[in-house]
């Protein structure tokens, strides 16, 4: 467990290297995190292994940051509470200037930096995309959503559907203008038709 004072050191070098990858991409150097983070290089070292592992980190704790962990699965409320409140988190979170600069860093340097855009995939579209798999199949489970549901697919396909127009337009640098209330209509519409879609014939 780390003490009071490593967690601190910890928390500045991933504030750091958040924005350090979203500044520079990633060819920044573990010396530049270390000073911008006011550690040693050692200190960096100690905590993560290499820059994979401090990116995947990174992903990982901006997910955590906005509540899209593993306590989706145990929300007892009704299915579509819990997948309405999910979508408007994930949507937010993609929107955020953090996951759009690091999303386009990754796209930019995916092919002089190949090993970047696996670390993305794998700490973020696929450990969400798992998330959401595993909740649909606690729902398949208990006979409320098909019994033979493909989870994986189904929760890709969720996930894809909350991007909407507005995380579209963010991709490519602009505003959908949309207001909250029309976020959140379009997001609870998605959620109606992928319940329904998928509603078990017994329910």
């Amino acid at each position: 467990m780390l003490t009071a004072r490593s967690a601190q050191k910890r928390e500045q070098i991933l504030k750091a290297a958040t924005e350090l990858f979203c500044e520079q991409g990633y060819g920044i150097s573990m010396d530049t995190i270390a000073e911008r983070a006011q550690v040693s290089k050692q200190t960096v070292y100690a905590h993560f292994r290499t820059k994979d592992e401090l990116f995947d980190t990174c992903i990982r704790a901006k997910c955590t940051a906005n509540q899209l962990d593993i306590s989706l699965l145990d929300d007892p409320r009704e299915p579509e509470q819990v997948l309405e409140e999910f979508a408007w988190r994930f949507q937010n979170m993609l929107l955020s200037d953090e996951a759009l600069n690091t999303y386009k860093t990754a796209v930019r340097q995916s092919d002089t930096h190949p090993d970047l855009a696996r670390v993305y995939v794998n700490a973020g579209p696929r450990n969400t995309t798992e998330m959401v798999a595993a909740y649909l199949g606690q729902l398949s489970a208990r006979g409320e959503l098909q019994p033979d549901l493909n989870c994986n697919d189904a929760a890709l396909q969720f996930l894809l559907m909350c991007h909407g127009k507005a995380v579209y337009w963010a991709y490519l640098g602009q505003d959908s203008l949309e207001t909250e209330q029309e976020r959140r209509a379009y997001l609870k519409s998605c959620v109606s038709m992928f319940l329904l879609g998928y509603k078990s014939s017994k329910g």
